[in-house]
């Protein structure tokens, strides 16, 4: 059988279940937190891409023009 001073130095050393819980739930809330900021930042990227597109768009339809005699 475990004698006491066995389990005191067992607990110095685990975790006990309710730690290990509260660890968890703080580590799901976190990354809970991340993904919110990941689809926002997600949202940006792809505003950013259709500017991006709008103006480049309009850069090579400028450059075919003089290319092609345009005034």
């Amino acid at each position: 059988m475990l004698e006491e001073k066995d389990i005191s130095r067992l607990r110095e050393i685990f975790i006990t279940r309710e730690e290990c819980n509260n660890t968890v739930d703080h580590q799901n809330r976190k990354f809970a937190n991340d993904d919110k900021r990941l689809a926002v930042i997600e949202t940006y990227q792809r505003i950013n891409l259709w500017l991006l597109a709008a103006v480049g768009g309009g850069v090579i339809t400028m450059l075919v023009k003089m290319f092609f005699g345009g005034v």
